[in-house]
């Protein structure tokens, strides 16, 4: 018989806080800002260079190998590179509007209550989230999810960066949980499911949000972070 689920962890971005919805909500401005430097710019093809750059990108910064202005000032000339080069200015200028994120960022409804729950009930919750020291611990702050958790492991703290179970290993070792007793709880199929399963962890709870995607056999699917003390067995 499994042993009782004692911890859980979840991701920060589109589990806890809505960061694909602020990031959304300030594109518009982010666009407005370019569109200065390069008249020229096709709104709709930019956002699709865009989208495409943070795949090529973020892994890089998640892993610690680049920091942040380096990730920002490459994703954005990798974008731009049909309409020409970057500039200091448009660099700067972008910077501090992509910094909305971090504090206009939104608690997804019911995740503090959620947290409270599991927390009453004895178990240790902690967040296990990729990106870098700085921004991460912004968004925790300006969100107050920090307050709500035991332990808080991030990617660019531990060096290493989900999938890899050695980022698993690490935030295991600042919540004082086993892996066989604790359950993941995030959006992503690979970083947070399969990469759960993987690092051995007794639960993998995945929240699809608007991804489309096949779990692998034995991870559960939630529609909201509310029901995961349900699938967990833990309300």
């Amino acid at each position: 018989m499994a042993p009782a689920l004692t911890a859980v962890l979840f991701d920060l971005d589109d589990t806890l806080a809505d960061s694909t919805g602020v990031e959304e909500r300030i594109w518009h401005d982010v666009a407005a800002i370019i569109e200065q430097h390069f008249p020229a710019v096709d709104r709709t093809a930019l956002r699709i260079r865009y989208l495409e750059a943070l795949e090529r990108w973020y892994p890089q910064l998640a892993a610690g190998a680049i920091d942040m202005p380096t990730f920002r000032r490459s994703r954005l000339q990798d974008a731009l590179e049909p309409w020409g080069a970057l500039t200091d200015e448009l660099v700067q200028a972008y910077t501090a509007e992509k910094a909305r994120i971090a504090d206009e960022l939104q608690v997804v409804p019911g995740a503090v209550e959620v947290l409270r729950l599991l927390r009453g009930r004895g178990v240790r919750v902690g967040i296990l989230t990729n990106g870098p020291s700085e921004f991460q611990r912004r968004k925790l702050a300006s969100s107050r999810l920090g307050v709500e958790v035991d332990a808080i492991a991030i990617s660019g703290e531990l060096g290493v960066a989900k999938p890899e179970a050695e980022a698993f290993a690490g935030a295991l070792a600042l919540l004082g949980a086993d892996a066989a007793s604790t359950a993941m709880v995030g959006d992503s199929l690979a970083n947070d499911v399969h990469g759960s399963i993987d690092a051995g962890l007794a639960a993998a709870v995945w929240l699809p949000g608007r991804q489309a995607g096949e779990p692998p056999r034995g991870a559960l699917v939630a529609g909201a972070v509310t029901e995961v003390p349900r699938l967990l067995g833990l309300e």
